[in-house]
């Protein structure tokens, strides 16, 4: 119950997060580029964030942390909603939501430690996996949500709506959320010195993972769900509930597969084993990547090729628990909460750069965009899959798992 209790402050915040992403994108000023960089702001300033987020939650508490989190973000997207209204420029934009990138890291952070306390090696692939769960799936919901607030107002209303939800939901849990902290170290460390050698044979194919979604959360601003390669059902529904709505909906259902997914595969991390879990992963994310640049050279419209991608994506959601789990298995306990950051710090950098690099394609791949995206993504996973498995030809002795004996 403990366990399900420290779920909830990320299933808060990431619905307002994936709203967020939606609208953000939709209304940001400039062209493709600045729109780009707004969206960055986001998640570098996680990454940052999260540095200091997981040494506030080891010395201050997990509790303290999450709640001081909560009311800054709450404040800078109340700010972000005026800056829609009152100004057209993408500075403000990007500092705003830099802010609010930077401050959900601290509730992202308080809130893995959290669950990271809750569990053991036997049972934490599956802790983790609901981790990946919730903050996949409400993120999903989120965007679905703001699809449908953006259809409903068509401007800055519909991101006011989202701001004041999330603001009014902060003190629900806030009061009743559990402290879990264990015995607080003398003095924080930084996240380098405390992270698992095996952590940074893994990073690589987490950034690639990462660096996609960030591809992923532009595409509301070039995806065209109906036109050449889309069939007749998929235009149909276009007609009835309007393509924004359509875009939400494609959008998380793909991240309803990954959440369903991390469950499956975190209890099966816990069972088979970490690494061997992450390696189905590995494969799969890589199929899955080619098998969605072929269905759209071909002519499939993107709700086709993202249908037909879904059985390997699935097979994707291996990655993240597994990493996740033996990363917690590793860490210092004094230390966890710095250590778990840096899920946020690979979740910041990667989208950021995801977002970035979208801009940049969407500017060179013009009506031919999300072509331009599945590529981008390809190359990415590629090129970190290429270094990962050259590091692992170095370090591989350092990628140990605990969870088969564990399990035994």
């Amino acid at each position: 119950m403990r366990l399900t209790a420290s779920y909830v402050p990320i299933f808060v915040a990431r619905i307002g997060s994936g709203a967020s992403a939606f609208l953000v994108v939709k209304l940001a000023s400039g062209g493709n580029l600045e729109a780009g960089i707004v969206l960055a702001a986001y998640p570098f300033l996680e990454a940052l964030g999260a540095l200091i987020a997981g040494r506030w939650s080891d010395t201050l508490g997990r509790k303290t942390t999450l709640v001081t989190g909560y009311f800054v973000r709450s404040l800078a997207m109340l700010l972000l909603a005026w800056a829609f209204y009152t100004h057209e420029a993408p500075w403000l934009e990007a500092l705003l939501n830099g802010v609010i990138g930077f401050t959900t890291a601290f509730i992202l952070t308080a809130s893995l430690a959290m669950a990271t306390d809750l569990t053991e090696v036997r049972n934490r692939g599956l802790g983790m996996g609901g981790f990946e769960f919730i903050n996949l799936g409400s993120y999903g919901v989120g965007y679905l949500l703001g699809s449908f607030l953006y259809t409903v107002f068509t401007g800055p209303a519909a991101y006011l709506t989202i701001a004041l939800l999330t603001t009014a939901a902060t003190p629900i849990f806030a009061k009743f959320l559990p402290e879990t902290r264990p015995a607080a170290p003398v003095g924080g460390k930084f996240l380098l010195s405390v992270l698992p050698p095996s952590a940074v044979l893994l990073l690589p194919v987490w950034f690639a993972l990462t660096t996609i979604i960030g591809l992923g959360m532009y595409a509301p601003r070039v995806l065209q769900v109906e036109g050449v390669g889309s069939s007749g059902v998929v235009s149909h529904i276009v007609e009835r509930i309007g393509k924004s709505l359509v875009v939400g909906l494609l959008f998380v259902g793909a991240l309803s597969v990954l959440g369903a997914g991390a469950i499956f595969f975190g209890r099966l991390a816990d069972r088979w084993g970490r690494v061997k879990t992450f390696r189905l992963g590995l494969v799969g994310g890589l199929l899955a990547l080619v098998v969605l640049n072929a269905a759209l050279h071909l002519g499939l419209g993107p709700v086709e090729a993202v249908a037909l991608t879904a059985p390997l994506l699935f097979l994707t959601s291996a990655i993240g628990p597994s990493i996740l789990a033996l990363i917690g298995d590793e860490a210092d306990i004094r230390y966890r909460g710095t250590t778990m950051g840096i899920y946020s710090v690979m979740l910041g950098l990667g989208i950021g750069v995801g977002s970035l690099l979208a801009g940049l394609m969407a500017e060179l791949y013009r009506h031919a965009e999300i072509n331009g995206l599945a590529a981008a993504a390809l190359g990415v996973y590629a090129v970190m899959t290429a270094l990962h498995v050259a590091l692992l030809r170095t370090y591989g002795i350092y990628l140990r798992d605990a969870a088969p004996q564990a399990a035994r």
